[in-house]
């Protein structure tokens, strides 16, 4: 079966397993642009692609015992490299067992928002939340400063990249820990403001080097680019790297199927949230989603606004002018990247799925009713045959990095 591309500036007949509207063919061609976008600017950290600080970062992202005294985790833990940088269970498992799946840490630089709900508004920001939460790392931020001043490898590094480190993490007359939080507030407000202060800045820097770090790790090439560049060069052999099954169902995706409403561009997702209408799952309450993530933003101390950013400008946070609490928000989540979402099994916020086929038929029926607010409008059940599912799943295993 052919597809003349010439409007595309594809100059002749190629032989497909699909044929392809020109819309279709243009939608399909925006999810692998000839050059791979780069990670998005982020001024609120100055040391973003700052080699230096990504290779700290690296050696803190891997460390275990990171967040201080007593404590066993990595961020590595839950956002293991042979897991597709998440950890495969249904739930993150850290100090105790959360009730939302571990997202991916690959392709995070690309977002706007971090975490489900979208409750940090960078990558370095976001890094704040599991160092002292008491169901994942269960430390806290003096307590990592403590790790890095005990160590004198990772402390001449640290020093190397930031400066002196405050003179009250090498105190070890204080305790462990101290963090403006309920379990450790006391240690805390008996620092001096001055320290209290020196604290806050050199924990900010640290997180800005495991986000350093972080906004390495983006998806390689897939099968999928490979059949786009195909298309481009003109080159069969290319073109072969899609099957004929992955090929339908990249025509269903783009087409009736209709998945590129909300994941599209090269990295085949809008960044947006929704409520897709799962019903509650088990004696779990339902997530309130975007609108209690917009309220975490607005109060983190770490946020783009506020002091330890390196640009405080509306100009280098215009996305926080953009936060839509509402009662269309209630419910929603953050729309996940599909590049290598094969490897990060199980999915939705809280795990459900087991695989890329429950996903599908789920779309595929949409039962039941959300358990808070109401579905996105815009989703119809898709009604596809058991042959055509199976085509959409191959399309999506085809992005996968190779």
């Amino acid at each position: 079966m052919g597809i003349i591309v010439l409007a595309l500036g594809l100059t002749s007949m190629m032989q497909l397993s699909v044929e392809l509207t020109e819309n279709e063919l243009r939608a399909m061609l925006s999810l692998s642009p000839p050059q791979a976008p780069a990670p998005l600017p982020k001024p609120t950290n100055v040391f973003a692609d700052n080699p230096d600080a990504a290779q700290l970062g690296k050696k803190l992202f891997f460390l275990e015992g990171l967040a201080g005294e007593g404590t066993t985790q990595s961020c590595a833990s839950c956002h293991n490299p042979e897991l597709g940088w998440a950890d495969g269970l249904q739930f993150a498992i850290g100090d105790g067992v959360s009730t939302l799946n571990t997202p991916t840490v690959r392709n995070a630089a690309f977002n706007n928002f971090v975490f489900w709900d979208g409750s940090a508004d960078s990558l370095w920001a976001q890094a704040a939340q599991p160092i002292e939460s008491s169901l994942e790392m269960h430390g806290s931020r003096y307590g990592l400063l403590r790790t890095i001043a005990s160590d004198e490898a990772l402390l001449n590094e640290w020093q190397n990249l930031f400066g002196k480190i405050p003179a009250v993490a090498q105190d070890l007359t204080l305790p462990p820990h101290a963090a403006p939080n309920e379990e450790f507030n006391t240690n805390w407000m008996a620092l001096t403001e001055e320290s209290r202060l020196a604290v806050n800045t050199a924990f900010a820097k640290t997180l800005k080097a495991i986000a350093a770090f972080e906004r390495t790790i983006v998806s390689e090439r897939s099968n999928f680019d490979l059949f786009v560049e195909g298309l481009r060069t003109e080159d069969e052999e290319l073109i072969k790297a899609l099957s004929p099954q992955a090929q339908r169902g990249m025509k269903l995706f783009v087409g009736e199927a209709n998945c590129i409403s909300c994941h599209f561009g090269p990295l085949l997702s809008d960044g947006q949230f929704h409520n897709i209408g799962l019903e509650p799952y088990k004696d779990i309450p339902p997530e309130i989603g975007r609108p209690e993530g917009i309220e975490k933003v607005r109060l983190d101390l770490f946020n783009g606004r506020n002091q330890f950013s390196d640009d405080t400008s509306w100009k280098a946070n215009g996305q926080m002018l953009y936060m839509i609490s509402n009662e269309h928000t209630v419910g929603a989540m953050k729309t996940p990247s599909l590049r290598d979402v094969a490897a990060t099994a199980p999915y939705m916020h809280d795990g459900r799925f087991k695989t890329l086929e429950e996903v599908v038929g789920f779309y595929n029926l949409l039962p039941g009713f959300p358990g808070v607010g109401h579905r996105e409008e815009t989703l119809n059940r898709l009604l596809l045959s058991d042959e055509q599912l199976a085509e959409l799943v191959a399309f999506m295993k085809s992005l996968s990095s190779l």
